[in-house]
């Protein structure tokens, strides 16, 4: 390997280890390793939905959605309405409305300046209005009035083709007026539009009124005339398309099957490349009649309709997008399961007692990690599994737990011995904690019950604080005592996404899990930034999703799935170890590497 010295003419960062704060591809010399490392973002090879903050007015059949990720309109649906409202990424707010309330028309253009044709009030419209960024001005209308056209483009060059009726009929968008074009060859309803301008754009799925079935064929327009293209790999109407006439998504919809009562929604998601649809992440929810907009690597989707309206929203974020991800580390001296969390860093980390199975046996077994390997140390005073930790490697609490029911006590680790202190008020197991330290922490949820029950702990006592909205037990917990986050678990009769944030004095529900489990894994120092990892659904998960302080986002899975697994650390360096992945305990313990940025070394042989 080269030294440092050895490369001539290139100004570069010296560091003992992996340096700190190194920019997306910079290179740097570890000069205790003695490596040339750069730094590189770990990204995504397929997008990922995540679930966004709702919108204000449940509606459906809004086709109504125009802008990007961050700056994004809908307006317009069923219920009959003319709310508008803007997204800024995070929240939707309330804008001016339209002047004509309507559903089943198209939009198209960005949040500054965009275009909502036709649809349906009692009768089809022939009604356009323009939006500004602030208002809503009638323009002219089109040559022919419909509802659930497709459409596309922006707002000075834009298109809508065909609707309901057995339309076929193109009109062109120059800003000012509409001129009728060349037909589809098919015609079709609530299809979807991918569009450059009103010069190229592809029209595909829909509903074709002679088949009396959604349809999978795709159309392209070069600006004079249409061609049959590659079709969709699902069939699909209600919905709405993102994107470019060369680089589209489409997301869920309507299936119409040959038997009239499994018409479904789908949620499989697919891309344009400009020659064929690839199925790439399905949307966490079926969901038709929806808004959307943005880009193949940026877009968002909102209401629609499920078995209800619904007020729903959701962010793609396109492949190349930095997530974390998994690799192998140490395994502990003793396999286990029923762990829910242990205490320290990824490099000095602490875990203790558990359950063997199918030994059926409690275990006191106290272990330390040292980044590379696990050692045993001293044992818990009482055999148990269950409880909950809060500390650090040196300085720890063990809470509850399981010694064939319930327990109240607690014992302190001072970094080489544990000691039993102040009780809690109430016994209990299979709860979860957020503590920054071993004098300062929550606990909530678990049994008896599934509970509500909330204790705060301040070195000495135990208090008794607001409870949980959701009693359930096998969740899990991030932050602090006065700033913590509870997602997941079991309510009694079923898994739950449910998510809770509380403020150090009550609890908040939020935007819930992804993929609802209980016995999972949760790590993270904040309210703001929090990750899940494995659980059971059943069967045992290998699912992560990262907390990003508004929502879930779903990131690289586990190597090994598993529930009641051992979990600390961060968000960007956290652990994963032990566990029941069926049949039987496991030993393995993997270390995460978060969203940032991930070293490689460079081999200068």
């Amino acid at each position: 390997m080269a030294e440092y010295k050895d490369i001539h003419g290139t100004t570069i960062r010296n560091s003992a280890g992996n340096l700190a704060g190194a920019k997306t591809g910079e290179l740097f010399y570890d000069s205790t390793n003695r490596d040339f490392k750069y730094q590189y973002p770990n990204v995504t090879s397929a997008g990922s939905w995540r679930t966004g903050n709702n919108i204000n007015t449940s509606r459906e059949t809004t086709r109504g959605g125009f802008g990007i990720q961050t700056a994004g309109i809908i307006a317009g649906g069923n219920p009959l309405t003319a709310d508008t409202e803007a997204y800024n990424g995070t929240n939707w707010t309330e804008v001016n409305n339209l002047n004509t309330g309507r559903y089943n028309g198209n939009a198209f253009g960005l949040n500054s300046a965009g275009i909502l044709a036709t649809g349906y009030t009692t009768t089809n419209v022939a009604n356009v209005e323009s939006w500004d960024g602030t208002n809503w001005t009638e323009v002219n209308d089109v040559n022919t009035a419909r509802r659930s056209p497709s459409g596309g483009g922006t707002a000075t060059s834009g298109l809508i083709a065909a609707g309901t009726g057995g339309l076929a009929n193109v009109e062109l968008w120059n800003g000012t007026s509409w001129t009728e074009t060349t037909d589809l060859n098919t015609p079709r309803a609530s299809g979807h539009t991918s569009a450059t301008d009103s010069t190229a754009a592809i029209v595909y799925g829909g509903y074709n009124p002679a088949a009396s079935a959604t349809i999978t064929s795709n159309e392209s327009w070069n600006g004079s005339s249409w061609t049959e293209v590659n079709d969709l790999n699902t069939g699909r109407s209600n919905g709405q398309g993102v994107g470019t006439s060369t680089d589209g998504l489409v997301a869920a919809g309507y299936k119409d099957t040959p038997s009239p009562a499994a018409n479904i929604s789908p949620a499989a998601t697919e891309l344009w490349n400009g020659t064929s649809w690839t199925s790439t992440t399905a949307l966490p929810t079926s969901v038709r009649n929806y808004g959307s907009s943005g880009t193949t690597s940026a877009a968002f989707l909102a209401g629609g309709y499920t078995s209800t309206t619904v007020a729903s929203s959701y962010d793609w974020t396109g492949a190349g997008a930095n997530i974390g991800a998994w690799s192998t580390g140490g395994n502990v001296n003793q396999a286990r399961s029923d762990l829910f969390g242990f205490v320290g860093t990824q490099t000095a980390s602490l875990i203790a007692g558990g359950y063997k199975q199918p030994a059926s046996e409690y275990v006191d077994l106290t272990e330390l990690y040292d980044g590379t390997s696990w050692t045993e140390v001293n044992n818990l005073s009482v055999e148990k599994s269950s409880g909950v930790f809060m500390g650090s490697q040196t300085s720890a609490l063990y809470t509850g737990g399981d010694t064939g029911s319930e327990v109240s006590t607690n014992e302190s680790w001072d970094g080489t011995n544990w000691t039993e202190v102040g009780d809690l008020n109430s016994a209990k197991r299979y709860m979860a904690a957020a503590a920054a330290n071993n004098t300062a922490g929550l606990i909530f949820g678990g049994t008896p019950g599934p509970t509500v029950n909330t204790e705060s702990w301040d070195g000495s006592s135990w208090t008794e604080v607001a409870n949980l909205n959701t009693a359930r037990n096998t969740l899990a917990g991030a932050g602090t005592q006065t700033a913590a986050l509870a997602f997941g678990g079991y309510t009694g009769t079923a898994r739950t996404v449910n998510t809770e944030l509380w403020n150090g004095s009550a609890w908040t529900e939020v935007n819930n899990l992804n993929t609802a489990r209980s016995s999972l894994g949760g790590t993270g120092t904040t309210y703001t930034a929090a990750l899940a990892f494995g659980g059971s659904e059943p069967p045992e998960s290998a699912k992560t999703e990262e907390w990003n302080g508004v929502s879930w986002v779903e990131v690289a899975d586990l190597s090994t799935a598993r529930q009641e697994i051992g979990a600390g650390g961060t968000t960007t360096a956290g652990l994963a170890t032990s566990g029941y992945a069926n049949p039987a305990d496991t030993a393995s313990t993997e270390e995460w590497s978060g969203s940032s940025n991930v070293t490689k070394t460079i081999d200068t042989d």
